[in-house]
């Protein structure tokens, strides 16, 4: 074997692991560009509920805002109905009361 041949092996040699390692290169840029798209449409598909997200969020912190005074106003209302239904019943007690005091001292009353 002269040293002619034996450049040509190894330019031959170079020129096929350029060629492989180029191969490899190309093959992993396309394995990883799939996913990149992917992940991008994905993000551009957020980016677009976005608005509607931030909408209905606002939405319920209005009615979670507007629940918390209804719910204000019910506690005042129930505490209210309380007290009313505690001075109806000394108002009814008194009547009753009055009934009784009235039967015990009409003797008519007395022979029922």
């Amino acid at each position: 074997m002269d040293q002619t041949t034996i450049v040509w092996i190894v330019v031959i040699a170079v020129v096929v692991i350029a060629a492989l390692t180029a191969w490899a290169m190309i093959a992993r840029k396309k394995r990883l560009d799939a996913p990149r798209q992917e992940a991008a449409g994905l993000r551009e598909k957020a980016q677009s509920g976005e608005s509607y997200a931030e909408t209905a969020e606002d939405r319920a912190r209005e009615l979670q805002g507007k629940a918390r005074e209804a719910q204000v106003r019910a506690d005042k209302l129930h505490t209210e109905a309380e007290e009313a239904t505690r001075i109806a019943r000394e108002h009814r007690d008194r009547v009753t009361g009055d009934y009784v005091n009235a039967d015990e001292i009409d003797p008519d009353a007395k022979r029922r």
